[in-house]
């Protein structure tokens, strides 16, 4: 497993520094979260894709800052 998809397990799962990469690694190893963590290194998440396009076609509904 890729030290980025272990990190970002890490950070989604909130699971504490002293676990090893390796225990994270043998945990999850093929499961759902492993899946959506390697997913979310190369895309944006859902939510940001779909805030994106309505912004592009409903320029009006954009949120302020």
């Amino acid at each position: 497993m890729n030290k980025d998809v272990i990190d970002a397990i890490r950070e989604k799962e909130q699971l504490p520094d002293s676990m090893t990469d390796s225990e994270i690694a043998k945990e999850y190893k093929g499961t759902y979260t492993a899946a959506r963590a390697a997913i979310s290194l190369d895309h944006k998440p859902l939510d940001q894709v779909m805030a994106d396009s309505m912004a592009k076609v409903l320029p009006f509904m954009r949120k302020k800052k």
